[in-house]
C-alpha cells in the first residue's frame, strides 16, 4: 500500500513549482554577447570622456604627419603657401587696419587679415606646438579647434561694434614673445580704443598675432569682448 506524501513534503513541492514558474528564462549565448558588447561600448565611451578632458589630451592617428597634412591639403585646396599674404607691415599697422574694417563692416578686408587653412598647413603648423607632445593634435583638429571659435567670435563682434566709430588710442601684447620657427606669435594683446568719441577703453578684440617675413595677420579672432 502506497504512503501519500505528507502535508510537509506537498508544501516543498508546491514551494519549487512556484520558483520555477517565476525564473526569468535563460539568456541565450547571443543576448549574453551583445549584452557584453553593450557594456564594453559604454565604458569605453566613458573613459574617452575622462581622456578627453585631460589637459594635453592627444589625438591618436593611424596617418603619418606627412600623411595628415597631404590630405588637409587636398581637402582644403588652393596653392601652396610660401609667404604670408594679405597682411600688414607691423603689429600697430595691422591693428589700425582691423578697427577701421570693424567700423566699415569690412568684411573681405576682416577676412584677408586672418591666416588662411594652407599658410596655417604649409607655413605654421609644424613648428607650431600642436605638431609635437605633449599638445599634438592633427593639422585638420588644430585647424578646427582655432577656425571655429574664431569665426564664432568674429561673427559676435561684428554684430556688437560693426559700423560703429572706433579710433585707435594704443596696443600692447604679452612681452613674452613666442617664436615658433620662423614665426613670432604674440599673445595677450589687448588695444585701448575710443568709441564713439568717448573716454579710453581697453578691449581685446582678437586672439594671437603671428609674424612671418615681414608680415602681421591674425592667428585667430578669438576674444573676450
Amino acid at each position: 500500500m502506497r504512503q501519500r506524501p505528507t502535508l510537509r513534503a506537498a508544501l516543498l513541492v508546491a514551494v519549487a513549482l512556484v520558483a520555477a514558474c517565476q525564473a526569468p528564462a535563460p539568456k541565450s549565448a547571443a543576448t549574453v554577447a551583445a549584452d557584453s558588447i553593450r557594456t564594453d561600448s559604454i565604458a569605453r565611451a566613458r573613459q574617452d570622456s575622462v581622456n578627453r578632458a585631460q589637459p594635453g589630451y592627444v589625438v591618436d592617428s593611424i596617418f603619418t604627419t606627412e600623411e595628415e597634412l597631404r590630405r588637409f591639403r587636398a581637402a582644403v585646396g588652393g596653392d601652396s603657401a610660401t609667404a604670408f599674404v594679405g597682411g600688414s607691415p607691423s603689429r600697430e599697422a595691422l591693428v589700425r587696419r582691423f578697427l577701421k574694417a570693424l567700423a566699415a563692416n569690412d568684411t573681405a578686408d576682416i577676412r584677408a587679415m586672418v591666416i588662411h587653412a594652407r599658410e596655417f598647413a604649409d607655413l605654421y603648423y609644424m613648428d607650431s606646438p600642436y605638431s609635437h607632445p605633449p599638445y599634438r593634435q592633427s593639422v585638420s583638429l588644430a585647424w578646427r579647434l582655432i577656425q571655429d571659435p574664431s569665426l564664432t567670435n568674429i561673427s559676435t563682434l561684428m554684430a556688437k561694434r560693426g559700423g560703429q566709430p572706433i579710433a585707435y588710442v594704443s596696443d600692447a601684447c604679452d612681452p613674452k614673445v613666442q617664436p615658433e620657427g620662423k614665426t613670432t606669435r604674440y599673445t595677450g594683446c589687448l588695444v585701448t580704443v575710443r568709441e564713439n568719441g568717448g573716454q579710453p577703453v581697453n578691449r581685446r578684440l582678437f586672439g594671437s598675432i603671428v609674424e612671418r617675413g615681414g608680415q602681421f595677420k591674425f592667428l585667430s579672432y578669438t576674444n573676450k569682448n
